[in-house]
Order: structure tokens, then sequence, then C-alpha cells
């Protein structure tokens, strides 16, 4: 039995400014820890791009605070502020989710200073190098922790190698997806079909993600000219909006690709999306462990991904996917061609990887990693080790 009856208060934190697969996180978590453990508060930043997001969670009967992130140790006002809010709040546990390296850097400090007694840190994403400052920043802030976790071994082993993190401190808690009721999507999947101009000998390959550097969309848009110079029809559907979108456009009309790709903006809904294509498509710089990856796979279709972050600790190449190298046009395009000529080979890929999601990437089990580190930190006698590190890619 636990050693402690009494509901545990928890403030989940992130500061992204649009919705993305951290916030997906914080949801999952936010909705899913049980009622009768946990009291459950979410501090979201105050950028109008999470509004939505911060109206759905207090649907859901979540509290929301939105705070402003402190990101310049000059800003004694807002240091101030967001030390008033904690001690405020109280909560016996503060759980930070990075979604970008250097994001939220001073939380930790003014939470010890707020007298918060447990701290959980999580990042989501291995990042572009940081400067020696940032890196001692964050070196404090993560020694500050009782427990840090990362959505990949990629990011753990970035932890340990750049900043120099204990590899016992790190716990690997990977992100997940839910099954799709596919009766429910179909009817939307189809209408995208036939908005998009798909067909048995045009597919159609889909990019959701932000339009951003990290992202890759230019890589892709060059693979697709050569796909096209190959004599292959296709059609092409860019989910997501960014600061790239127009640079793309442009590349695209610039490749002779303007009839073939299409800009779709924000997404609300990815599952009928990914259920409409014949592939799908990341061509991601750098990356964690994206829910586009796991939210593609299942719904079985074949995927084509760069070899970065947490993507080869699920993908294993010519069995759930296909992997190449970031920044690889050509390796791209000889893999969307190849699910072009063989669909009968791609759909098996697709499968196989449906079946590893259902298996080991689902909510109910990243939500049952977390509470074993919230065990852990508090102390609870019905912790048990072995349950992080069954976690896929778990390790102590």
């Amino acid at each position: 039995m636990r050693n402690d009856e009494t509901r545990v208060s928890v403030v989940l934190a992130e500061s992204g400014d649009a919705v993305g697969g951290t916030e997906r996180v914080v949801w999952e978590l936010a909705t899913r820890l049980p009622a009768a453990r946990f009291d459950v508060r979410v501090w979201l930043s105050t950028a109008p791009g999470v509004d939505e997001f911060a109206a759905a969670l207090e649907a859901r009967g979540v509290p929301v605070d939105r705070v402003p992130e402190v990101d310049s140790r000059w800003d004694w006002k807002g240091m101030f502020e967001t030390w008033r809010r904690l001690r405020r709040a109280g909560p016996r546990l503060l759980h930070v989710h990075h979604v970008w390296p250097a994001a939220d850097r001073y939380l930790a400090t003014l939470a010890d200073v707020a007298g918060v007694p447990h701290l959980v840190i999580t990042e989501h994403i291995v990042g572009q190098g940081h400067s020696p400052a940032q890196r001692a920043l964050k070196r404090r802030e993560l020694e500050r922790a009782d427990a840090v976790t990362a959505v990949c071994g990629a990011v753990a082993d970035a932890l340990v190698r750049d900043i120099g993190v204990e590899r016992a401190r790190l716990r690997v808690v990977p992100n997940g997806t839910e099954p799709p009721d596919e009766a429910l999507e179909s009817v939307e999947a189809r209408e995208i079909r036939v908005s998009c101009g798909a067909g048995p000998m045009r597919p159609l390959w889909v990019c959701a993600a932000r339009l951003e550097e990290q992202k890759g969309q230019d890589v892709l848009l060059d693979a697709l000219a050569e796909v096209a110079r190959r004599g292959l029809e296709f059609t092409v559907a860019l989910a997501g909006a960014g600061t790239q979108r127009a640079a793309l456009e442009a590349k695209s009309v610039a490749l002779g690709l303007a009839g073939r790709v299409r800009f779709l903006g924000q997404v609300e809904a990815i599952g009928p999306l990914m259920l409409a294509a014949d592939a799908v498509a990341l061509p991601s710089r750098w990356e964690g462990l994206p829910l586009t990856l796991l939210e593609a796979l299942a719904r079985g279709r074949p995927v084509v991904a760069s070899r970065v972050g947490g993507i080869p600790e699920v993908i294993e190449d010519g069995v759930h996917g296909r992997l190449v190298e970031p920044g690889d046009a050509r390796g791209l395009a000889d893999a969307l061609e190849a699910f072009h000529r063989r669909p009968d080979a791609a759909s098996q890929l697709g499968r196989a990887g449906a079946r590893l999601v259902r298996e080991r990437y689902t909510w109910s089990r990243v939500v049952q990693g977390f509470e074993a580190v919230y065990d852990e930190v508090l102390g609870l006698a019905s912790f048990s080790p072995h349950a992080a590190r069954s976690m896929p890619g778990g390790r102590a």
C-alpha cells in the first residue's frame, strides 16, 4: 500500500507559444493522471497560439494559469511574479516540460526559492548547439531536479554528452498515441483525398509539421522535384504553420511543383489527414520523438523519415518504415519512388508499424511511466524502479 493517502498537488508547466507535441503530452498527463491521487494545474504561456489549448483544458475541468516565461536574469519583475504565483499555488511537485532547449531555465531556481519540494524536468527535443552560458544555466537547472526524463534515448544521450547529466539520473518516457477510430476518420479522409486529387496512380503524400527549418520541408521539396523528373505522378499535402511558409511556397513554384503541393495551414485534427495519406514523410533535421510519426504508424501508413533523434528508436529501416539521412533529398526521393512503384511492400511496412505502436507506444503507458517517476520522487512505498525502466527505451 502507498504510505501517502493525500492527493498530490502537481503543476505541469510548459512555455510553448503554439500547440505541438509537447502540449499533447501535457494534455494527456493533465487529463489522465488519476484524480484520486493527483490535483493537477497547468501553467501555459500567454501566447495567443495556446489560447484554444488552454480553453480545452479548462473545459475538461483542469485549472490553467497563463504565466509569462522569464527569459532573462534582468527580468526582476517577471521573476517576482513567477515566485509569487508558485508560493500561492504551493504545489508539492512541479513538472516542467521543455519544448526548446533553452526555455524556462529560471523556473527551477524560482521554484527552489518558493519552497516547492519536488521538481521533475522533461526534455522533449535534441536541439542545435548551446552557447557555454546556456549549457551552464541548463546544467544548474537540471542539477536542481529530483528527476530528469527524456522522450527518447537520443535526447538522454545529448543531456549526458552536452550537459553532463549523470546517466543514473535519467529516465526515458517516450511519447504515445491512441489507436485510431478509422470508421470515424474515414469519411473525412476520403474527402481529403478527393480535394487533393489523389487516386490509384496519383498517391497522396503528407508531411505534417511546423513550417520551420528544423522540420526540413525544403529538403522534401527538393526530393519531390527529383521524383517528378523521374516521371511519377503524385500530390503532396503540407500541413502546419510557421515562419518558413512564404519561402517554401516560393520554392515550390520555382521547382515547378505548384500544381502538386498544397499548403493546408494548421490542421486541428491530424488523424483523418494521416489516414488519407498513401505515405507520410518526416524529413526533419533534428527531433525528439515526433507525435506525427506515431500518429502515422498507428494508422498503418508507410513512413519515410530522417535518421535523427528518437525516430530510429521506433523505426527499424525496412521493417517499420524507411530511414534516410537528414538533408538527403535523393534518398528521400528514392524511398518515395519505392512506395509509389511497390505499394504492396509499402503497405507491409505500414502494417508492421501499426503493430509496433499498439504494443509499445500508447498514452496509458506514457502516463504510467510518469506516475512511476512521480512516485520515485515523492518517496511513495509502492514505487518499483522497474516501472520506469520498463518503458520503451528506458534506462537507469
